[in-house]
């Protein structure tokens, strides 16, 4: 028991040193950071699960709204600073490595084991990273490893299943994780799994009607605002170029899941487990890297098998996600398993451990139940990754991104309120100007279409960027190159170049014959006027 107490000593002042060395306090690129806390805004405001746009409210379909509303119950009590949301998943983090800690302890009843293998993931550059970004991993890992903690005390009660709040719990860990993220399907196959295989039939009934009483609402509220997301971006052959279509053969269909999975889950998953291995992700796995990449697949199904209890919760869950990862969306390197890495760190270092045990020791002494302490080795290999982490958390933004923030600031303090910019990236200028509305331009290499849906948009300012992302430079600028009387310079900075550019609108009208009513215009002038 004193083991136990010293080894989640030392993880907590390990997860402090880490955390403190790697924190970054600036606001993430990546742009879905600055949306949830809009989001949560809307929500804490009385607003409900909307956007805010020049033509009112308009309903967020995109997100799902957990994070958002986990955000808000903190708004709602006077709580909004950045700073507190990105330790807040820090915290998130490391209650889910202590639970695993408590977890692998019971069931391998190996302190060692257990310690190493929720250790190693605090050395994870890619976990650190949404560790200390406003975004959902977080609360998701959380969630994932509530309903396996839930599980697990389940299996250890003698009531009745209706009596057991451990059933509850389990039912409602997984159904929220669905409102987190949409991987949570992925947690309540593993949920169903687990009474499957325990053949719980009445338990496998009552978990499976509970989790969609949870999770159709959601759903009812997406087919209403048209159709799933999920299912759009799985038909999509690329949702970054909208003009290469849809899906429309088997044979594309593969093609896609072969990608995905080569990309997310071989890669991904070496990516994840030794961040000092370079991977590229421009070129598809040769052999070597695929048979690798398959073996370390084994040994972490083979180590979720060792967790007797959990085994068949964790496997579907695995298997859940890999399955939706291969599916969905391409182009995110590990980004959609870096909530499942400390799982994964459990369960391929538990494979080792039992595989050295039963194919190489083949008799347990109370030495080899210290071999664990061996697999550290491998946080000196990552600990490099964390270091240079640290040391470019401490960078200043990009210039690229200080020139984009600097316009949007100044429109802010400048212009009057409700104007619209168009950007590449809408929610990191609201996050800078608020009292304006931002929005993307269509991907389209129509530039006609382009200039239509700026109209549409009711857009007055353009600013053309370079953030770095291809879609600039293939729909935007051709249709600015293309008319560049409707788009006159309003302000220019260097290094790099980064234009704020007026939109004619009016002349656009006459140009792409899309008129607009006029009592728009009126009331636009008087709005500028004041």
């Amino acid at each position: 028991m004193k083991h136990n107490y010293l080894f989640l000593l030392i993880l907590t002042v390990v997860f402090a040193i880490v955390y403190v060395r790697i924190f970054d306090p600036k606001l993430d690129l990546n742009g879905d950071n600055a949306r949830y806390i809009q989001l949560a805004k809307n929500i804490s405001a009385g607003l409900g699960y909307n956007n805010e746009s020049i033509n009112g409210l308009t309903p967020e379909g995109h997100f799902p709204p957990g994070y958002p509303a986990f955000l808000s119950a903190f708004m709602s009590i006077g709580i909004n600073n950045l700073i507190f949301f990105k330790v807040l998943n820090g915290i998130l983090l490391f209650l889910s490595l202590a639970l695993l800690f408590y977890l692998v302890r019971k069931i391998t009843d190996n302190a060692v084991l257990a310690f190493t293998v929720s250790l190693l993931p605090l050395f994870c550059p890619q976990l650190l990273h949404f560790s200390t970004i406003v975004m959902s991993e977080m609360l998701f890992l959380f969630l994932s490893v509530m309903c396996l903690f839930a599980l697990f005390r389940y299996t250890g009660s003698s009531r009745n299943f209706w009596k057991s709040p451990w059933f509850y719990f389990a039912v409602i860990a997984a159904g929220i994780s669905y409102y987190v993220r949409a991987t949570g399907y992925a947690v309540v196959f593993g949920l169903l799994l687990f009474f499957l295989f325990r053949k719980e039939w009445k338990q496998l009934l009552a978990s499976l009607f509970g989790c969609i009483l949870i999770i159709i609402p959601w759903m009812i509220r997406g087919r209403e605002l048209g159709g799933n997301r999920y299912l759009r971006e799985v038909l999509a052959v690329n949702i970054w170029r909208p003009e290469e279509g849809s899906i429309s053969t088997v044979r594309d269909f593969l093609r896609k899941v072969g990608h995905n999975f080569d990309e997310s889950i071989i890669k991904g998953t070496k990516e994840i487990l030794f961040p000092f291995i370079p991977v590229d992700y421009n070129v598809m796995s040769g052999f070597l890297g695929v048979v690798g990449g398959l073996l370390i697949l084994v040994v972490i199904f083979y180590g979720a098998w060792r967790l007797k209890p959990l085994r068949w919760a964790v496997i579907g869950y695995i298997v859940g996600t890999v399955g939706m990862v291969s599916i969905g969306t391409g182009g995110n390197g590990s980004r959609y398993i870096v909530p499942d890495a400390p799982v994964l760190f459990v369960c391929f270092y538990v494979g080792i451990y039992y595989m050295v045990k039963q194919f190489i020791v083949k008799k347990e002494s109370p030495s080899f139940r210290s071999f664990p302490y061996a697999f550290l080795l491998i946080a000196m290999l990552m600990f490099p990754s964390v270091k240079t982490m640290g040391e470019m958390s401490k960078q200043p933004y990009p210039p690229a991104y200080q020139n984009f923030f600097m316009m949007a600031k100044e429109m802010q303090r400048q212009l009057p309120p409700r104007m619209v910019c168009c950007s590449r990236k809408p929610e990191l200028f609201n996050y800078f100007a608020d009292k304006m509305h931002a929005v993307n331009y269509k991907y389209t290499t129509d530039c006609d279409e382009l200039l239509r849906d700026l109209i549409d948009k009711k857009v007055d300012f353009v600013i053309l960027e370079q953030l770095g992302y291809s879609s600039t430079q293939r729909y935007l600028y051709p249709a600015i190159e293309a008319n560049p009387e409707l788009f006159p310079v309003v302000w220019h900075l260097p290094n790099p170049d980064t234009y704020l550019l007026r939109f004619d609108r009016q002349k656009a009208e006459r140009k792409t014959g899309k008129p607009l009513k006029e009592e728009y215009y009126e009331q636009k002038e008087k709005e500028e006027k004041r």
